[in-house]
């Protein structure tokens, strides 16, 4: 994996098909884009606002409960906790608006492009 911020690989996202590290256990640390639109991610560390209280059963199992360091599993588990940045679940796909030219880092598994509204010129890192 070398040292913190080193770069091993290189991928240019250029299809809908799902782009993943090559290396077993090795993950994308960079992604950067060149036009803006929409990527779909899967990954740790992705965070968002939400009124977690008030979220459907359907949505409420995306987000890990930090009282328990694992998926909420049902509405009623999220009954009463406050609105404010929750984790989404690391198996669970996300939609990311981005702009041209931006740089996200973080520990992405998974990049994909999800057709008309995708960004362009998308560049994926592995460490």
């Amino acid at each position: 994996m070398g040292y913190p911020g080193s770069i091993s690989k290189t991928y240019v996202i250029s299809a809908t098909a799902a782009a993943t590290p090559s290396t077993s256990g090795a993950s994308f640390t960079k992604i950067t884009v060149g036009g803006a639109g929409n990527i779909l991610v899967k990954g740790s560390g992705i965070f968002t606002y939400v009124d977690i209280d008030a979220a459907s059963d359907s949505n409420v199992v995306k987000y890990i409960d930090p009282s328990t360091g694992s998926a909420y599993v049902d509405v009623a588990a999220a009954d009463g906790d406050a609105a404010g940045y929750y984790e989404f679940v690391p198996t669970i796909e996300q939609s990311l608006a981005v702009v041209a030219g931006q740089v996200l880092e973080g520990d992405f598994t998974s990049v994909q492009l999800p057709g008309s509204s995708a960004a362009t010129g998308v560049v994926a890192y592995e460490a």
